[in-house]
Formats: structure tokens, sequence, C-alpha cells
């Protein structure tokens, strides 16, 4: 049998690439974990630190909080069923068209969307209408005293200059109660 000498040369490049093996596995194997733990852990510590920060600032608001919710309750308090509700906006809504001396060409009642504590009634309208019309119903939906917003808004021009075709859909925000909205 024949014995494997080595020259000074090999050795060293054997002993080389066995330190460079056991680095490679030791840092794969026990280091890197323990970094992406620690990044994991500063990146929670973060996160907690902001939620704790956000926490803090709403126990020193929660008096403006709570006076702020008494003063929109009664703005969104629900009154009667679904129908009821969708049937009090219209009727708001067309009081509002109606001064503004809007030219409605559909209505169409959207369904509600339902949130944690309040449900948000969308009635989306078509109108031809002048634009200083238009604008003097958008200015009395902005100042009306219900929770009363456009969702969206679609304009397109016709024919004569003044006069534009508009899409539009306005929510109000309404308390959830206790029995279903349909």
């Amino acid at each position: 049998m024949k014995t494997i000498t080595f020259k000074n040369r090999q050795k060293i490049l054997a002993i080389l690439a066995g330190v460079i093996i056991t680095t490679a596995a030791v840092f794969t194997l026990v280091i890197e974990p323990e970094m992406k733990k620690q990044k994991t852990l500063k990146n929670q510590l973060v996160e907690l630190k902001i939620e704790l920060t956000r926490a803090k600032r709403n126990i020193l608001i929660k008096d403006r909080i709570e006076k702020l919710y008494q003063q929109a309750e009664p703005l969104i308090a629900a009154d009667g069923s679904y129908q009821q509700q969708i049937s009090d906006f219209a009727r708001l809504l067309d009081q509002l068209y109606s001064k503004s001396n809007l030219e409605i060409k559909s209505v169409k009642i959207l369904p509600p969307t339902n949130e944690t504590h309040y449900s948000l009634l969308s009635i989306k309208i078509e109108t031809n209408a002048s634009i200083k019309d238009f604008i003097k119903f958008v200015l009395s939906i902005e100042k009306h005293s219900q929770p009363i917003r456009i969702e969206k808004l679609d304009l397109k021009a016709q024919d004569s200059r003044d006069n534009i075709t508009v899409s539009l859909v306005i929510s109000k925000i309404v308390q959830k109660n206790d029995s279903k909205i349909i």
C-alpha cells in the first residue's frame, strides 16, 4: 500500500480550505440565523415603539375624541330602518338639487357600505346642468350640516359651452343600529 505524502504547499492549501469551509459552515449555521433573529427583533421593537407612541397620544386626547364623538353622534344617529334612512337621504338630495335647478337624468341607490361602527349610504346621480348650477349644488352639499360628501365625480362637456353632464356618487354616514341593513 502506498502512502500519500503532502508537500508543504499542499498541506497549507488543505488547511486553508478546511478553515474556509469551517468558517462558512459556522457563519451559515450559527452567526447568520442569529443576525436574522436580531434584525427581526429590532423591527418588532420599532413597531411596538410606534404602537406605544400612538397609544400614549390617544390616551392624551381621549377626552377630545369623546367630545367630538358626542358632537357628531346626533348628526349620524340612525332613526328607522335602512329603507327609511335611504328615503330620508334621497329626499334631502332632492331638496338640494331642486334648489340648484339641476335636471336629473337618473338616480340609483347603491348598496350600503358597512363599517364597524357606521354605514355609508350612497346614491348615484346623473344630471345635466349648467356649470353655475352645478357649483351651486356642490356648495350646498359642502355647507350642509349632515355628514354627506361627494365620493365620485365625472364631468363631461356638452355641445354648448356652459352645460355639462355630471355623474356623481353622494354618500352619507349613518350610525349602525342593531337592525340588519339590507
